[in-house]
């Protein structure tokens, strides 16, 4: 919903008044801060809004929404649940008013780790919070820190954020008056296969339950979570070293067939009771003979130390178990859902250093763990002389995907000279690799702008792809190939728009990183800053996610202050030298960009520098667009190209 349908101001059944908004939204409707009007007190009780918009408009599914209230307002009878004060719909939308939890939720506490005593208390608790949900038939399907809040003023956790609110959001009512959802409700790597495939069971909520206490215990997220060839979470190397008790009862929850899960939170609860006296044991004798030294934090730079050896400089993409990974959601839960479909396609751009690696990187995963077979082809490795034929290209291609597939290279069977180059190329994957290997194959082609510089050869094999994405929407062997494609730049190369695979399938544009996000990362290097702080840090960097990790880790391993860094950043001496300094070789090539880019940073008011400059020295990663305007990314680049254009 666009900020212009805002309902920051209104007041709805002439009761509640709408404050502001809370968090960004999405596709299953905004959440608001509200004051209840009717209660007479100063100041007003403050509520939650939550705003619904229907995908369709039915009879059924104002029906399967009030079933949803009235389920709600049954829950909210226990103290750990958010009471429902209402529910109505007005304009076609609905709306729940909810008790406004005064905490915070687990992402936080989570991220920084739990020992495995906290562990314990957390299971107890969250379970017999589940038994109370499941003895009401209720399935929550979206268990995860972000929806767990700890109160403040008991501490007990309370559960938000049912999944079946959000169906009606996303229902349709088929010609037959039956209701189906359109997507599947729940997060992706806290979410079972079952529940992927639409038919969640009791035993879900416990698999979620348990990925996030392993997310608690190794202070990692699920999406990295090693699997075995079983496609089971690989609880034997990330669990070493915990208690086999605690460990195996973990292991029982998050099994990938639910049947060998705990039915419900009934069973599960019974079982960790009856080992927990023992355990609780086990892990004060452990604490006891361990003295733990802690590391005062160093006043100077507002840091708690992290040890060097867990500070990662950032370079190239970000390691799939690394802590430094900063999720911008949707963006993945819509990766990882796109890939699993048939024929699928995704198409991921952005400025170098963005990110796009990383998030190639974490789709791929997200399919081996489904099984699916993945190619990762980064076209940077291609030799020159490959690129002047498309012959020779396409072999080398087919070469290399065979090669990650680890299958015997067969170019001489299939590249028949009387069949033209795209026949034989398309030949080789039909007849032979698609033949060979019956899951579907991912191919994620990475840094794709190489091939750009020659039109002709670019031109051919983008509709190449297109033509397999085609293919794949009548043909079951061409559906197991899916193609992710991932580029820096603009495409001007001239592309027939049925020839294009640059617009179709799911298009991803990174963005910076959000307020939040930066955060989020300053607490991961062990920063404890000021608002104040942050908002220095963004106002030279942006959220460019590489100029924002390289200025943390400078501060993190102490080789400067912040004071520090924001005065050398802009000059030849700061740590962002190189990265300028190839920007400003890319800018002295083109005379136009260069006039482009000087009125840009020169102007204290948006400017227009023309079309293709502009789309240029936004694909450098240099300038943001404000309407047909340009604006410089950060202040950064303001002060250096000010200096140096």
């Amino acid at each position: 919903m666009s900020e212009n349908n805002s309902l920051i101001g209104q007041i709805l059944r002439q009761r509640y008044q709408v404050i502001e908004k809370l968090g960004k939204g999405g596709g299953f409707g905004e959440t608001y801060l509200a004051e209840d009007l009717d209660i007479p007190e100063i100041p007003k009780p403050r509520c939650v809004v939550k705003r619904l918009k229907p995908t369709q408009k039915n009879a059924k599914v104002k029906s399967l929404f009030e079933q949803e209230a009235r389920t709600l307002n049954k829950l909210g009878t226990h103290q750990q649940i958010p009471t429902l004060y209402a529910y109505f719909e007005h304009d076609d939308e609905f709306y729940l008013v909810q008790e406004l939890i005064d905490g915070n939720d687990l992402t936080k506490e989570i991220n920084h780790g739990w020992n495995e005593s906290k562990v314990i208390e957390f299971l107890a608790e969250i379970l017999e919070l589940l038994i109370f949900v499941h003895d009401n038939n209720v399935i929550h399907r979206d268990i995860k820190p972000a929806n767990i809040m700890r109160r403040n003023s008991d501490g007990k956790l309370v559960l938000i954020d049912f999944g079946a609110v959000k169906e009606v959001r996303t229902i349709v009512v088929g010609d037959d008056g039956q209701p189906t959802s359109t997507i599947t409700i729940g997060t992706p790597g806290y979410m079972p296969v079952e529940q992927l495939q639409g038919r969640p069971q009791f035993a879900s909520d416990i698999y979620a339950v348990g990925v996030t206490a392993i997310q608690a215990l190794v202070r990692e997220y699920p999406q990295n979570f090693p699997h075995n060839i079983s496609g089971e979470i690989d609880c034997e190397t990330i669990l070493s070293g915990i208690n086999d008790d605690l460990a195996n009862i973990l292991i029982k929850m998050v099994k990938v067939n639910w049947h060998q899960r705990y039915p419900n939170a009934q069973v599960a609860l019974a079982e960790l009771l009856n080992v927990k006296p023992k355990l609780e044991s086990l892990i004060r004798q452990q604490e006891q003979a361990v003295t733990i030294k802690i590391v005062p934090p160093i006043s100077s730079n507002n840091i708690t130390q992290v040890p060097e050896s867990q500070l990662e400089p950032p370079s190239g993409q970000v390691r799939l178990n690394s802590p430094f990974y900063i999720e911008r959601m949707p963006i993945e839960s819509e990766s990882f859902q796109a890939i699993l479909k048939p024929d699928a396609l995704i198409r991921i751009k952005a400025p170098r250093q963005m990110g796009k690696s990383s998030l190639l990187s974490r789709i791929l995963a997200h399919a081996s763990q489904q099984n699916y077979r993945t190619v990762s082809l980064n076209f940077q490795t291609i030799d020159a002389d490959f690129l002047e034929d498309l012959d020779k290209f396409l072999q080398w291609f087919c070469a290399n995907v065979s090669d990650e597939l680890d299958l015997e290279e067969q170019l001489d069977k299939y590249w028949k000279k009387v069949l033209g180059v795209k026949k034989r190329c398309t030949k080789y994957f039909d007849k032979y690799l698609l033949n060979e290997i019956k899951t579907p194959i991912v191919l994620g082609l990475d840094e794709v702008d190489e091939i750009f510089q020659n039109p002709d050869l670019a031109t051919q094999f983008f509709a190449l792809l297109r033509a397999w994405h085609e293919q794949g929407k009548n043909n079951p062997d061409w559906q197991r190939l899916r193609l992710i494609i991932v580029h820096s730049k603009e495409v001007y190369i001239p592309l027939n728009i049925n020839q294009s695979p640059f617009n179709v399938g799911l298009g991803i544009e990174l963005p910076e990183f959000n307020l939040e996000q930066v955060k989020d990362l300053v607490q991961r290097h062990g920063l404890t800053w000021s608002d104040e702080q942050i908002e220095k840090l963004m106002e030279m960097l942006g959220g460019h996610p590489y100029l924002v990790r390289l200025g943390l880790y400078e501060i993190a391993s102490l080789k400067m202050t912040l004071e520090r860094l924001l005065e050398l950043a802009p000059t030849d001496e700061g740590p962002y030298y190189n990265h300028l300094h190839r920007h400003l070789l890319n800018l002295q090539k083109d005379e136009n960009l260069q006039t482009a880019i000087s009125k840009v940073v020169n102007a204290e008011t948006p400017v227009e520098v023309g079309t293709i400059e502009g789309f240029k020295l936004r694909s450098m990663g240099l300038v943001k667009f404000r309407g047909n305007a340009v604006v410089p990314l950060c202040g950064l680049y303001r002060k250096y190209f000010q200096v140096h254009v």
